[in-house]
Parts: C-alpha cells; structure tokens; sequence
C-alpha cells in the first residue's frame, strides 16, 4: 500500500483515530494534574586553581581542574557532602535519599558544575540546592592539595546561586498532552492494522480483484437509512437504483452473442442480499422492454414472493411434482411486464427436486419463452442447489456482502462452483460505503420520485459517468442507464 491508500485507511475509520487519540491527550493531560508538582533549584560553582605564574602554568591548571570535575560530581553527592547538609537543615532520611533528589551536570570543557534539587517545595529546594553547594565548597577546599604555603590549591565559588522557582519542573502538561495524543494515535493505528490483518472480510474492490480475475459486474452501496430494499421500485431515481441499472449494462455485455440469458444468483453465506439484488435486477431489466422471468429456487428460505407481495404457496415445487403447469402459477410484478415464479410450499426434499429431469426440462421449457430468466438460489455454504442449478443455465452470478463474507468463504464458493463446471459470469459487491460526492446528482426534491413499471428507461434518468466494465476488464464509454 502507499501513503495515499494508507491516508485513505485512516479516514475511513476515522471513528476509531478519532476518539482514541483524543482519549490519549484527555489522559495525559488528567495524569499531569494527578501528579505531585515537583520544582526545580539550580545553584552553579566555579572551581579553579590557586596558582600564579606563566600562561603556560594558568593552561596546566584549567586542564587540570577540567579533569576533576568529574570527581568533583561524584563527591557531591556523597555522604561526605550531604550528611551535613542534613542536619543542617533539619532534614528526614539519608543521606541516599537526599542524593536521589540531587542532579549534577558540568557542561563541556567547562569548570563550572551545576547543582539542581528536585523538591515538591520550591522554596525547601533553592534552600537544599544552596546548602549543598556549601556543603561541596567547603568539603573540596579541605580534601584539595594544599600548596608550599598551606593554602587550598582548589578554589570554589558560587557563581549564581539557588533561586525559589515559581513553575513546576515536572509534570510538563504540555509534553504529557502531545505525548498523550501521539501515543492515542498510535495504538489507533495499530487497532486498524490488527483490524485489517485479521478482518479477512472482502472489505473493498481493491481487495476483491487481488482475490480473484472475475469481473465486477456490480456494486451496491449500503443504505445509511432503513428503508424498503426494493428500490427500484421505491426510489427508482436514486442512486442505488442507477447502479442496478450500471448492472443491467454490464449483463448485456456478457449476453452479447445469445438472444437470452439465464442466470442463476447465489452467496457464500445467508444474509448477503442476494434476493433483495436479484428482485431489484429483475425489475431494471424488466425497464428495457425484456420479457423477464424471476424464479425463486432458494427451497430452503423462499423470499422472492414476500418481496413481490404475492401468492407463495403454490409455485416452483408445485409445478416440479406435477400438480400445476408452470404457466398457471406463474405470476406478474407491477406493470413493466415482470414476472415471478415464486417457490411454492418448502419440500423436505429440495436437493432431488431442484436436480431432477423435471427442473432441466421446466428451464428448458422457460428459455424459449423469456428473454431473461434470474433464478435466486440458495448460498453454497448450506447446500449444493446453487451449483446444481447453475449448470441449467448459462452461468452464475456471486453475490459478496463486504460486511458478511469472509476471503476464505468466498474462494471457497468461487472453487466450488469453478470445479462443478459451472460458468461464474461475475460478482456483485454489496453495501459498500455510499461515494457521497456523487450522491447528489441522484437525488430529486421529496415528492418526485416515480415508480417503476414503465418498460423502458425514464426520460430525465441519470447519466452514468463511470465507464461500463466489461467481463474482460475492459471499459466502455459512458452510456445513459
């Protein structure tokens, strides 16, 4: 992935960057207000030789001193330097603990050493700071070399003493906030891309064509409202109802040399939709003028007949047992000359019904009399009728829910079907993230929207701006819907 597709991942869960890199500046900034305030006192000493001579001996002396400085650091923090320094000052604890509280730092190629204390009392730490300072010039003026006339040779002075400090050192709020925000950040990250490793759902078109060469017949975009699935009929202006019509478009290309086409409709898994997209493809290719027949085979969960409305006690299994003719159960959908063969009552036994002599002969019989025939069958995880079906036919169409399948279910469906012999004509993609920058130019004012049943494509209808796929990954020219 590049920067833009990974800018991409972050935007479309923003509600999770969001909240949890907020959550981690709201507890840096609570951890920094739950913590003692603690203050800072810094006192400064310059250490030199008491010397009197040449250049060359003053150069001898500042390297010599330069060289024990860092002795000088280590012994102010001894308890040679800070058991004084209690009991001056009256303090608890040891000498030790004292220490923990003293910081001492030389800068480069310096003689000045720098004593800082650390106290949750600012006057109690310039007080502390000074003492020790006092403390560490009178000690390194005593254990110093003495010279011919019994002088110290190392001479100490406070160059700029402790002062009260009138700001904390610690905690730094506005550190703790950044670095609550960074860490919020990124452990958000981190959930997205645990999300992304372990979410094998078919989440994108991006990752359906790295999954498999099929083409892309279609893809419906989620609903951000409940409303009636049959949109085509509903809300035949919308969006969704232009990309059943883009559908249409598409299955044409795929029929370009046969005057019919049979499909058959299946999932990998239930609750992917594909009754409901099958119904409102049904409907769009009814628009074009096409005698269009929609069966429902799904024995097992029939849907079709409660989406249309109709009768479906009597159907498809009545028919396969020999107790009605096709064309008396047979039923119209609206005015666009649509019609459905619901599924009849649920048989224990829909396997044998759906494979036998009379199912090849009933498609047969329906091939000669209709243009379009789109069979909803059930999803290949709970039976074998899909694949069964689908070799009547002239091919399968897949339905993924980008929310429902997972990578696995889906090649295991697409192996399935591949080995059974059966033609997989393409996949539809259903409820991907509406595009809202395109989302307007489908909508009317409330109270325009037409319903279905004219035979034929609307005058006014939207015109597709994206270029039609071809099964072969090829693309055509924009065309009116």
């Amino acid at each position: 992935m590049n920067l833009q597709q990974h800018l991409a991942t972050i935007r479309l869960y923003w509600y999770i960057v969001v909240p949890i890199t907020l959550l981690g500046g709201v507890l840096g900034w609570g951890l920094s207000q739950a913590a003692t305030p603690s203050y800072t006192s810094t006192a400064s000493l310059y250490f030199s030789l008491n010397l009197s001579g040449s250049a060359t001996d003053l150069n001898q002396g500042s390297a010599y001193t330069q060289n024990q400085i860092l002795s000088f650091a280590q012994l102010t923090k001894s308890s040679l330097v800070l058991a004084p320094v209690i009991d001056q000052l009256g303090l608890e604890g040891t000498a030790k603990a004292l220490a923990n509280s003293v910081n001492v730092s030389t800068p480069q190629n310096t003689v000045v050493l720098d004593v800082a204390v650390d106290n949750d009392d600012p006057e109690r730490a310039a007080l502390i700071s000074n003492a020790v300072a006092a403390s560490l010039s009178k000690n390194v003026e005593q254990i110093a070399p003495k010279t011919v006339d019994g002088t110290p040779s190392v001479s100490v002075r406070v160059i700029e003493p402790a002062t009260v400090p009138t700001e904390p050192s610690s905690p730094n709020v506005r550190i703790n906030v950044l670095a609550g925000f960074l860490l919020g950040l990124f452990l958000s990250i981190l959930i997205i891309v645990l999300r992304q490793v372990l979410d094998t759902r078919v989440h994108s078109v991006a990752i359906l064509t790295a999954l498999t060469d099929l083409p892309l017949l279609g893809s419906i975009e989620q609903s951000k409202k409940k409303m009636d699935p049959l949109v085509m009929l509903r809300d035949p202006r919308s969006r969704t109802a232009e990309l059943y019509r883009q559908m249409r478009a598409n299955l044409a290309f795929v029929a370009v040399d046969s005057t019919s086409l049979s499909i058959v409709v299946t999932s990998s898994i239930a609750g992917e939709g594909k009754s409901t997209i099958t119904s409102n493809l049904a409907q769009a290719l009814s628009e074009g003028g096409q005698r269009v027949l929609l069966i429902d085979a799904d024995l097992r969960r029939p849907a079709i007949a409660n989406y249309a409305g109709l009768e479906g006690q009597v159907g498809l299994t009545t028919v396969l047992v020999g107790r009605a003719d096709y064309r008396d159960v047979i039923q119209p959908w609206g005015t666009s000359g649509l019609r459905v063969l619901p599924s009849g009552r649920i048989p224990p036994n829909p396997s044998e019904l759906l494979s036998s002599r009379a199912m090849s002969d009933l498609v047969a019989l329906l091939k000669d009399e209709y243009d379009v025939i789109l069979i909803d069958a059930p999803p290949m995880s709970g039976a074998a009728d899909a694949a069964i079906l689908s070799r009547l036919v002239d091919g399968a169409l897949v339905v993924a829910d980008r929310t429902q399948v997972h990578r696995p279910q889906l090649l295991q469906t697409l192996d399935s079907l591949s080995k059974s012999g059966v033609h997989i004509l393409g996949i539809v993609l259903n409820r991907l993230a509406p595009n809202n920058d395109r989302q307007a130019y489908y909508q009317l004012p409330e109270g325009k929207a037409t319903t279905s049943g004219s035979g034929g494509d609307r005058r006014g209808s939207a015109v597709r701006r994206t270029p039609t796929a071809l099964p072969d990954g090829t693309a055509t020219k924009p065309t009116s819907a």
